[in-house]
């Protein structure tokens, strides 16, 4: 059974080594969480002992029996305003605590998949099964597949300025020669072409188009081969391609494109092509081909279905599933794709260090969800690369003090603990009642809790499978690696705020 918050051994320190870390200033050498393995080396009076830590002799006050020679395992429980150790009683802790930062660090080793899979068609000697689990990670996870990435405002603002800017072509016929439409499209498409979101190829098009306007707009310009008359003469544009202009146009504010379709609405009811000039074509074809590019990107997410099997083939069963004779189910998984790739690669290979890394992070979760089981906690980490860190909790038994509650009538509570780019960190508790939803998103800041409500209505519409019953919007969400700690180190049972 775990400690209780009144019966932590705690030991304070006293007295830390000098200890600089540039610019020469004085600096603890443990970070909050940290765990460490230290030996009483002395005793120097009642309750005051030496401990060995690394090497390192730090002088400590502990109201705990201890005794010289005795090894402990201890995790940094306060840096302030003197440090603090608690001591760790459970030995699996310290193989958390050997990898717990891997969990910060998915953002940055999920995207590796996408080069571990290509690295996998070079390699005859990896299995099929491998091979296509590479695959299915590098496409789900690494590009960001289970998120459709949003468009920059900068490049869906060009877009509608592009397509409003052709439009009054149309509105203007007297005016298709002038100088200044070709000016300002030049000028849009210099700036399309730099802007870091649009595809490589489609920036070159970009680059070519905003020469030809350029050219157009010198007054000697000319297209080989042909008359000024000739090059101006214009050609038609059917109603699909001003529908998909006026869709772009859109995009600059509902009253833009109010005034042009009420202007273009005659010519479109009577089904009319309209006139333009042939490098105007050219750009609305080059609209529609990048209108399409990106909409191919921007993947529909994943359903629950996929995500739960994404979770199931990570592989925290492997051995399991090898013990049992399920083999074939255990080769699909993403920890023996990774160990088979591993083996194929030379040991200096980039690839299989981050091959080994990933296969670390998929070890860490296992201990992860062996350690919480204690707890009578299921533990499922979300590894997807748009979160920073990411973990679902599920307690199975939250009614299991509550006498008056039937088997039938207990429901799990579910907490996520996530961890996102510019809305920090998230904690989200969700459970039923009488089959209606209670949720309560915590944030890690007033600004960010009236951001998150501010969707409040919306999260309503997106609800299915069930009513929502109520909903609150609250401070006090903590780094999602730091709520682990907390759990591992006292359990539910023991919970103390090991923060200064």
């Amino acid at each position: 059974m775990e400690a209780t918050a009144a019966t932590i051994p705690i030991l304070r320190i006293q007295q830390l080594p000098a200890y600089n870390q540039g610019g020469g200033q004085h600096q603890t050498p443990f970070a909050q969480g940290q765990l460490l393995q230290g030996i009483i080396s002395a005793r120097n009076g009642t309750n005051l002992f030496t401990i060995d830590i690394g090497g390192q002799q730090v002088q400590a006050e502990s109201t705990t029996q201890l005794q010289v020679g005795q090894k402990l395992d201890l995790q940094v429980a306060t840096l302030s305003p003197r440090v603090e150790l608690q001591i760790v009683s459970n030995p699996a802790n310290r193989l958390i605590g050997n990898s717990i930062h891997l969990i910060g660090q998915q953002a940055l080793l999920l995207p590796e998949l996408a080069q571990l899979s290509e690295k996998s068609g070079f390699l005859p000697n990896i299995s099929n099964d491998a091979r296509g689990t590479l695959q299915l990670y590098a496409s789900a996870l690494a590009t960001g597949g289970t998120i459709a990435a949003p468009r920059s405002e900068q490049l869906s603002g060009l877009l509608g300025q592009l397509a409003g800017t052709s439009l009054q072509t149309l509105l203007s016929p007297q005016q298709t020669t002038a100088s200044a439409f070709n000016e300002t499209i030049t000028s849009l498409l210099q700036q399309l072409s730099q802007t870091a979101a649009l595809p490589a190829q489609s920036a070159e098009r970009a680059v070519q188009l905003a020469t030809m306007f350029a050219n157009a707009s010198a007054p000697q310009a000319s297209t080989a081969g042909q008359t000024p008359a000739q090059a101006q003469q214009p050609v038609l544009l059917t109603n699909q391609e001003v529908v998909l202009l006026l869709n772009l146009a859109g995009k600059q504010g509902p009253s833009q494109a109010n005034n042009l379709i009420a202007s273009l609405l005659p010519a479109l009811q009577n089904g009319e092509n309209l006139p333009v000039l042939p490098a105007m074509q050219t750009l609305v074809r080059f609209l529609a081909d990048l209108d399409a590019e990106l909409s191919s990107l921007r993947q529909p997410a994943l359903d629950g279905g996929q995500v739960q099997q994404l979770v199931e083939r990570l592989g925290m069963n492997m051995e399991q599933l090898l013990a049992e004779g399920r083999r074939q189910e255990a080769v699909q998984t993403l920890k023996y794709a990774l160990l088979d790739l591993s083996q194929q690669l030379p040991a200096e290979d980039k690839a299989a260090a981050q091959a080994d890394q990933i296969v670390k992070s998929i070890e860490l979760y296992q201990l992860l969800q062996i350690r919480l089981a204690s707890e009578s906690l299921l533990f499922l980490p979300l590894p997807f690369s748009f979160l920073n860190q990411g973990y679902l909790v599920v307690d199975a038994e939250q009614h299991k003090n509550d006498q008056k509650e039937t088997n039938s009538q207990r429901t799990p509570a579910y907490e996520l603990h996530l961890q996102l780019e510019g809305l920090g960190n998230i904690q989200i508790n969700l459970r039923k009642e009488n089959d209606r939803l209670v949720l309560t998103f915590y944030a890690q800041d007033a600004e960010r809790v009236r951001f998150l409500a501010g969707f409040r209505d919306e999260l309503e519409r997106w609800l299915t499978s069930a009513d929502l019953e109520s909903v609150q919007f609250l401070v006090g969400a903590k780094e999602p690696v730091k709520s682990l700690l907390e759990r591992i180190v006292q359990g539910v049972t023991g919970m103390v705020d090991t923060r200064a």
